[in-house]
């Protein structure tokens, strides 16, 4: 009798989770059609839901995948989605296979794969991805951002499968994390679900946000979160300390650095430590703010291209 409601109520979990998860990916459905952005809907319209293990409840996730050729895995900057490379995403796709999924807990993802949100469950959660598609070797990545933090750790747990990284913008190389406690890391999200505060960090993010910042910006920098979850998965990722020190990740895997000399959301004394650290191989763009892919996207491209095919 016990067993069988325990085996009822694990049933109905799992129904749960499911249920949340398609609401997420019916939520994406209906926010790619409002999408201005044509780029932005150029890669939306490539995303593909990938069933994952146990591990993640069996439920699917959103990955963008296009092109052939070497693998590239592209990943995003904090309280970001895929949505973020969408000015490099066709260009790229024309001679690599380009993987670019959401974040664990971040942008159009289930919010019910787990209980909690930290960086070792981020990289837990792109292993197994990588393991589903059946990439192993060969694998460039590229991370912006906070998305920068998380390729060096990734290639830290699995360098073998790693050939070359580039990093645009890393966030998150020194220091140690530093826990943000309740109730403080809620109000924190909530704050960061504001409009006003939307649109002043998308607008500290490009160099000259008068003339780059406009209604296409404004929307994809905040269209992930309608996600049923979004405010609780922020905060206990909050709560986690989040990535710091990842300095320490560094190896002998080739690395490139690009980040804008304009990048307000570092400032120059972060700038400054990035470039003195010899295997990062640092390359300083002009007249570009914190999203080089963003703000210099032909450019950005060609040396990503150029630096992958040599």
């Amino acid at each position: 009798m016990n067993n069988k409601k325990l085996k009822h109520k694990y049933f109905l979990t799992k129904n749960n989770f499911e249920q949340l998860s398609d609401l997420n990916a019916e939520f994406f459905e209906s926010a790619k059609l409002s999408l201005l952005d044509p780029l932005g809907l150029y890669l939306a319209n490539d995303v593909k839901w990938i069933k994952l293990n146990q591990n993640w409840n069996s439920l699917k996730f959103p990955v963008v995948m296009g092109g052939k050729g070497q693998p590239i895995l592209l990943l995003h900057g904090f309280d970001s989605s895929f949505l973020e490379f969408r000015r490099i995403y066709k260009s790229l796709k024309r001679n690599f296979q380009v993987i670019v999924p959401d974040l664990l807990g971040f942008g159009f993802s289930p919010r019910c794969a787990t209980n909690e949100y930290n960086s070792s469950k981020i990289i837990s959660h792109l292993i197994d991805l990588l393991k589903t598609l059946k990439i192993a070797k060969n694998l460039k990545i590229i991370g912006a951002s906070m998305g920068g933090s998380t390729a060096l750790k990734l290639a830290f747990e699995i360098p073998d499968s790693i050939d070359k990284i580039i990093l645009l913008s890393p966030a998150g190389l020194f220091g140690e994390p530093k826990s943000i406690p309740f109730p403080l890391n809620q109000i924190g999200a909530s704050f960061l679900g504001l409009p006003q505060v939307r649109k002043s960090l998308c607008r500290q993010a490009f160099a000259f946000p008068d003339e780059c910042v406009g209604e296409m910006e404004e929307q994809i920098a905040s269209i992930h979160l309608g996600c049923k979850g979004w405010r609780n998965s922020l905060a206990s990722f909050a709560k986690s300390g989040g990535f710091a020190g990842t300095q320490k990740y560094i190896q002998n895997i080739p690395i490139k650095t690009l980040c804008g000399e304009n990048d307000r959301i570092l400032g120059k004394k972060e700038l400054k430590k990035i470039g003195n650290i010899e295997k990062l191989n640092f390359v300083g763009l002009q007249n570009c703010g914190h999203l080089p892919h963003i703000d210099l996207p032909s450019l950005s491209s060609k040396i990503i291209q150029d630096y992958f095919l040599e």
